[in-house]
């Protein structure tokens, strides 16, 4: 009997309104905003939008669901002129 190998399963999910994509089922936090060119993470957090959830630890791995929506956030202060 012969094994067969999936081929992995590419996720389109977005942040911030730009789509991403992914072989992965799960994603650091860090990953997520990283990959979306949001650097260094340590100055953003990001929130699920469904839910609202924030998440908080860069280290947290988060499951990746299909046409997913995340927002990144800015934790620094924003300059006013």
């Amino acid at each position: 009997m012969t094994t067969t190998q999936r081929k992995p399963r590419t996720i389109t999910y977005f942040v911030n309104g730009e789509p991403q994509k992914t072989d992965e089922r799960k994603l650091t936090v860090r990953e997520i905003l990283t990959n979306a060119g949001f650097t260094p993470a340590e100055d953003y957090e990001l929130v699920r939008d469904h839910g609202h959830h924030k998440f908080t630890d860069l280290d947290q791995e988060v499951p990746i669901h299909k046409r997913e929506r995340f927002t990144a956030l800015f934790k620094g202060p924003t300059p006013v002129s």
